[in-house]
């Protein structure tokens, strides 16, 4: 790099990566995750987006399209906005 370069904010993470990688560091387990919302509220939250989202389905089919899409992809917004997710191996 040149002397009258200053050195930008990627050059500077590339060159922290690669000290972590060389000092071993990255391989140090993440911090533990402690959900926002508790199980059952996530549950709840689940469970209504499924059930939003298939009655989303139903007026897609059956009634105004855009209202059922509408539904649906409010339903999945607020559930991926909460971090709900299907995912039956998840041990919390």
């Amino acid at each position: 790099m040149a002397q009258h370069a200053a050195q930008t904010t990627l050059e500077t993470t590339v060159n922290n990566l690669t000290n972590e990688r060389e000092d071993g560091q990255d391989n140090q387990p993440p911090d533990v995750y402690t959900p926002v919302f508790s199980k059952q509220v996530r549950t709840v939250v689940y469970v209504l987006g499924l059930v939003a989202s298939c009655v989303g389905l139903g007026f897609m089919t059956f009634g105004d399209a855009a209202v059922g899409g509408y539904i649906s992809t409010v339903a999945g917004f607020i559930a991926s906005g909460l971090g709900v997710a299907y995912n039956p191996l998840r041990r919390d």
